[in-house]
């Protein structure tokens, strides 16, 4: 019996020291990097062996390959290296194994492992020392890079501030080590989830927020106020809605009373409405705010309405002012509309020296200046077409246009017996200062000399008969 005994517990532990534990993760790396594999083992050190196999063939150290305690690094990775890796951990008692399957590919930042969960606005910082990234030999630089561009800065430490959605992405640590006198490049990736914060909704006073009432003293006076409260039933008990008048409470006037509606509507948003009954309007009243105030574990939000003293006199003035300003504005337009129509009607009735009606014919006599000069076409349409459609057409006067009058109309042969017969000259000037100008006065006949244009002043100032001088753009009058 004894010897049977023996014999079954020599042979479960002999069972149980070929034991093998497994467990496989993926990982992923970059051609041209350096590449490392941790043997992950719970066994005891002291008598720990491992030995390092690749599809299932044993590695051997080499100028590329360095096996380090339970590390295995790959320098200068290629797409070759690419396979599943065992590692066989064995002490006197168990074994284990630890499975590593490599996938190599070309680029700059290996695919993300490891997710760091961030609430948003918060302070988060991201690790890369020598626990997250070993290395061998010296370190020289570690490179901080977001979405595979780099972001410029370095240092261990990458750290973000108040973090925004913007944040979120795939962080890779790039170390830079100089190992046997060559440079060496290891990544490790994050990426980084921002798990967006709900907002925090705050009371908020809608309606009024600055408005001022216009009262009369002794009034009776209501003040209303909408509050927003919150989200939820249980924001009623946590708020407090209150008025109050020039930051002192409203217990001190007994004319001052306040009532609160409370209401949830279907998004379960919560509502206030207050009234603040106001008696009689004092003085006191005037000129100091009323403050409509909620205050909840959210926030606060305050409204103000202001009192005015209602004045009559002061409206009645301001009406009276309006209409001055209206009766001068619609003056001014009607001036320049008809402002031509109007200067003559002036000159006819008002002009100097005046005839009977009947000596003169002619209500205006027209001439106008020509000249090869910008504004000559414009006199010239002024004389010929708008005037006559304007004056002779419109309101039937009798206009004499030089050039177009001259050989048509019988009894006239030079301009004194035009200026004889007409009640006004009008004389039309191009607008462009400093060109010769032309009249026709009479067929044949282009260029008015110096001597003949004085003549031309001379007899209309001995005529008596008004000149009105237009400048094509602007106008002149001279009586």
């Amino acid at each position: 019996m004894y010897c049977a005994l023996m014999l079954l517990t020599t042979v479960i532990f002999s069972v149980s020291a070929f034991i093998c534990a497994e467990h496989q993760v993926n990982t992923t790396t970059v051609k041209g990097e350096a590449t490392i594999l941790f043997c992950e083992s719970d066994l005891n050190n002291e008598t720990l062996t491992l030995t390092w196999t690749k599809d299932n063939h044993t590695l051997q150290p080499s100028p590329r390959i360095r096996i380090q305690g339970q590390l295995l690094w790959l320098l200068n990775t290629t797409l070759s290296d690419g396979g599943l890796y065992v590692c066989l951990s064995t002490n006197s008692t168990f074994s284990m194994e630890s499975r590593t399957l490599l996938d190599v590919k070309d680029g700059l930042c290996p695919y993300f492992e490891n997710i760091k969960l961030i609430l948003e606005e918060d302070n988060f910082t991201i690790s890369c020392n020598d626990e997250v990234i070993p290395v061998l030999g010296q370190i020289m630089e570690v490179q901080w890079w977001k979405d595979c561009k780099s972001t410029g800065k370095q240092g261990i430490d990458f750290n973000l501030y108040n973090v925004s959605m913007s944040d979120e992405g795939n962080y890779t640590c790039k170390v830079i080590f100089r190992y046997e006198d060559i440079n060496y490049t290891a990544s490790y990736p994050f990426q980084v989830t921002v798990i967006k914060k709900e907002p925090v909704k705050k009371p908020r006073v809608l309606q009024p927020r600055n408005k001022t009432l216009h009262v009369k003293p002794g009034e009776e006076l209501k003040l209303e106020c909408t509050v927003f409260i919150g989200i939820g039933e249980e924001t009623k008990e946590e708020t407090n809605i209150y008025w109050m008048i020039n930051d002192n409470f409203i217990e001190a006037y007994p004319e001052l009373k306040e009532s609160l509606i409370i209401e949830t509507r279907e998004n379960v948003s919560v509502f206030g409405h207050s009234t603040l009954s106001i008696s009689k309007v004092l003085p006191e009243f005037f000129g100091v705010p009323f403050q409509c105030t909620v205050l909840n574990p959210s926030g606060g939000d305050m409204g103000l309405v202001w009192l005015s003293q209602d004045d009559n006199t002061i409206h009645s003035w301001l009406i009276i002012v309006s209409l001055l300003i209206s009766v001068t504005v619609v003056g001014a337009v009607l001036l320049i509309v008809f402002k031509i129509d109007l200067i003559l009607a002036y000159r006819l009735h008002c002009g100097k020296n005046k005839t009977p009606q009947e000596e003169r014919p002619y209500n205006a006599y027209v001439l106008y200046l020509q000249c090869k000069c910008p504004g000559s076409s414009s006199a010239e349409d002024l004389a010929l077409r708008i005037l006559p459609k304007m004056l002779e057409q419109q309101h039937h006067l009798k206009l004499f246009i030089q050039g177009r009058d001259t050989e048509t109309e019988v009894g006239v042969t030079n301009i004194s017996d035009v200026l004889s017969q007409s009640k006004v000259v009008v004389l039309i000037l191009p607008g462009n200062d400093g060109e010769e100008n032309l009249i026709p006065l009479n067929q044949g006949q282009n260029r008015l000399e110096e001597s003949q244009l004085a003549g031309l002043f001379s007899d209309i100032t001995s005529s008596g008969v008004p000149l009105l001088l237009v400048k094509v753009g602007k106008m002149l009058i001279i009586l």
